[in-house]
């Protein structure tokens, strides 16, 4: 019998929707920022100077949504954004001095949140479930994509 509350979806969704609010409420109003600034803080925390076409990609952010934020972030002095010398219509990102030293903290609080939330679980149960999700992830673009149609198809035949 289908039950809705037992659907991957379901669950996936309610666990991301509850997480980012706890965090939100515990640590990202604490230092005045949103969910997705922390996401574009915590991707130039290991990889700054970066395209704004290639900073959305690793944030999984939009471009138009992305350029938007780095505003907002500017006014905030986390970011700073210039033209790039070799592409005049390139735009490139680093963070401040402000964003980084934010970063490191958001960064902590990230590592102190996730073993609470996981407390109850292995660190091989931690491990295994990170890869399953990015193997569903990774899953999910392809079908989007069209990619996976015929393994779907094959998978689902032979379960029946």
């Amino acid at each position: 019998m289908f039950e809705l509350r037992n659907t991957l979806p379901f669950l996936l969704n309610r666990t991301g929707i509850r997480m980012a609010e706890l965090f939100g409420e515990r640590d990202l109003a604490r230092f005045g920022v949103t969910l997705s600034m922390y996401r574009v803080l915590a991707v130039l925390h290991r990889q700054d100077d970066v395209r704004l076409g290639e900073l959305a990609a690793l944030a999984d952010m939009e471009v138009s949504t992305l350029s938007r934020l780095i505003g907002s972030m500017q006014t905030k002095r986390l970011v700073s954004r210039r033209r790039s010398g070799k592409d005049a219509r390139a735009v490139r990102i680093r963070a401040t001095d402000q964003g980084r030293a934010l970063a490191q903290k958001l960064i902590a609080a990230v590592a102190n949140y996730e073993d609470s939330v996981t407390a109850s679980l292995g660190v091989r149960q931690v491990q295994e479930l990170k890869r399953m999700l990015a193997q569903i992830a990774d899953t999910i673009t392809a079908i989007k994509s069209g990619q996976d149609q015929g393994r779907t198809r094959a998978r689902r035949q032979s379960a029946a």
